[in-house]
């Protein structure tokens, strides 16, 4: 082999060495500040599944708290190129993401590793769902939803019967209309200083919100009273998605990787669940709250009060009205999942 073709030969190896140990670097955003179960989960279990699966090839750059983009922004900073991957929830893209708005009108459904495996289902079964977001720019990877309705009060509860008459805060219309069915009056005031002083001073009687939340944001301190269920369905759906024009610019074997690393922790997803749930129920006790979990026969009476099959109904024979295709063909594949 003469000297130019030694060199030419040794430029070719190192050239395939490089292209080998290349990195894709994707550009992740979430509204959430780095720390609760779900963050942690996405940054700890997801992203570091997809390292593995692609052998380094892939890496995740994390940007949290909002630092790209705000909650109901999200989906625009990956149109933008701002960013690569994004955590999309449906409630904050109303009119982008109105199939899936219908999540959140079920009352009760599975949680744990039942509530992982089923959400599979209906994505699997149900095209319409991932085409909704495809049509917004993005191509889910990963699937979930958060932790279940609890209800914090100012004075104690016997029941849920207990709420009629009352002044409830919820921030989503679909929670409000099954308040309301079940006697009780809805309101939405701002979070924060002005919830709380509305609990203080006895304007709001208690709060309709996912548990975990109601610990995060200190409920208790005004709220020490709470019925909960893990039979109750917040359906808070949280996806992480990836922009369509850099899922079609990988390459099908780091496709492929990405998708092995979602099945993977799709299969730890149910256990930290359940371990995290535990653990939120003995956090309140510590914090002073006097809690009790709800039998079957209360929840099952809740539905019937809430009337959420109606809502249900009505809310997609007015969405078709307005000209979304497909709500009750979606509607009706769901039911055969989250009914009881």
């Amino acid at each position: 082999m003469t000297l130019k073709q030694t060199l030419t030969a040794l430029c070719l190896a190192a050239g395939l060495l490089g292209a080998a140990q290349a990195e894709t670097v994707l550009r992740y955003s979430d509204h959430e500040p780095y720390g609760n179960m779900r963050t942690r989960f996405i940054n700890d279990v997801f992203f570091k599944n997809i390292e593995s699966e692609s052998q380094g090839r892939i890496k995740i750059e994390p940007h949290w708290g909002g630092s790209i983009a705000k909650a109901h922004d999200e989906l625009q900073a990956t149109a933008d190129h701002k960013t690569d991957l994004i955590v999309a929830v449906p409630e904050y893209s109303l009119q982008q993401l109105p199939l899936h708005q219908l999540f959140k009108g079920f009352m009760t459904g599975p949680s744990g590793d039942a509530q992982v495996q089923t959400l599979r289902r209906i994505y699997a079964d149900i095209p319409e769902l991932t085409a909704e977001y495809q049509k917004n720019g993005v191509t889910p990877l990963l699937i979930a939803t958060g932790y279940p309705v609890a209800f914090f009060s100012v004075k104690p509860l016997q029941s849920l019967d207990d709420i009629k008459g009352q002044t409830w805060r919820t921030a989503s219309f679909w929670h409000r209309e099954f308040l309301k069915n079940a006697g009780a009056t809805p309101t939405n005031s701002r979070w924060g200083e002005e919830t709380y002083a509305k609990l203080k001073n006895g304007e709001i009687h208690g709060l309709m919100v996912n548990i975990d939340s109601a610990i995060d944001i200190k409920a208790y301190e005004h709220a020490p009273y709470a019925l909960v269920s893990r039979d109750f369905w917040l359906g808070h759906i949280y996806s992480v998605v990836i922009s369509n024009p850099k899922w079609a610019s990988l390459n099908e074997e780091d496709k492929a990787a990405i998708t092995r690393a979602a099945d993977k922790s799709y299969a730890e997803l149910g256990k930290i669940m359940d371990e995290n749930y535990a653990q939120i129920l003995k956090t309140a006790q510590e914090k002073g709250v006097t809690l009790r979990e709800l039998s079957a026969t209360e929840v099952a009476a809740w539905a019937k009060a809430s009337d959420y099959r109606r809502v249900l109904d009505s809310w997609a024979e007015e969405q078709e009205k307005n000209g979304t295709a497909n709500v009750k063909a979606v509607l009706e594949k769901l039911k055969g999942y989250l009914l009881p």
